[in-house]
């Protein structure tokens, strides 16, 4: 073998060699890009759409208010996503309560009304159990009421951040008893009291605290063992609501 055929094998191994390698590192860079792209990648199945607005189903859960940059910012099953910013308003509690005590040298009258409510949001429909109580006291011995029963919201503007101030209507339905003082008639009635009106829920800043107020026309019927009553007016009533 000449010194030129030599020199040409040689040259021959070196670039298979630098192929070879050449083609080694291209498939690793390929392999690294393609299984990279597969741990950012999840499919989007839109279900509905109207106007800029669309209902999009994934295979990983996303959260109703944030927003999701689909080229820079991958949606990953392992983000706790119920520790984000948006703040949840699953559950209520409500409070309203009225205390009145007045006196003067002929008569004196004392009264006290508490309302206490558990409720669920489900963004457009809230409903939930309520209990309230009620006494008044002329100086004849106290006039005490229970009743207890349930509400329904429909909310026209969703309950959901960032939406501050959610109205609409709703009802109210209880039943209960009252107790009469021995000093006049005593004994006891039952009672069913209904509400149907409307409500407005204002949030205090970005806290999940709000205040709720209500007007509505109010109807109750009032069963004794003599007889049964039916009254019927216009009311008002406001409501302290801590959501979490």
């Amino acid at each position: 073998m000449t010194g030129l055929e030599i020199f040409r094998d040689i040259s021959h191994n070196k670039t298979m060699q630098n192929t070879y390698r050449f083609s080694t590192l291209l498939f690793s860079i390929m392999v690294v890009f393609m299984y990279s792209h597969s741990l950012y990648a999840f499919k989007i199945t839109v279900k509905k759409v109207k106007g800029n607005n669309a209902i999009v189903e994934t295979d990983t859960p996303l959260e109703e208010g944030q927003t999701y940059d689909l080229a820079n910012d991958p949606v990953s099953s392992n983000v706790d996503y119920g520790s984000n910013a948006v703040k949840i308003r699953k559950n209520s509690l409500s409070f309203g309560a009225n205390f009145e005590s007045v006196r003067s040298d002929l008569s004196q009258s004392t009264q006290f009304n508490l309302q206490v409510r558990y409720g669920w949001n489900f963004s457009s429909l809230e409903f939930g159990a309520m209990v309230a109580a009620s006494g008044v006291d002329v100086g004849a011995g106290s006039t005490n009421s229970l009743l207890a029963g349930g509400y329904f919201d429909y909310n026209l503007v969703n309950n959901r951040e960032p939406n501050n101030m959610i109205y609409g209507p709703f009802v109210l339905l209880a039943t209960g008893s009252t107790q009469y003082p021995s000093s006049s008639t005593g004994g006891s009635s039952t009672k069913i009291e209904s509400n149907a009106g409307g409500f407005l829920t204002y949030f205090l800043g970005t806290s999940n605290t709000a205040i709720r107020g209500e007007a509505f026309y109010d109807y109750q019927q009032i069963n004794t063992t003599a007889q049964q009553n039916t009254v019927g007016g216009f009311g008002a009533r406001g409501l302290l609501v801590l959501y979490f």
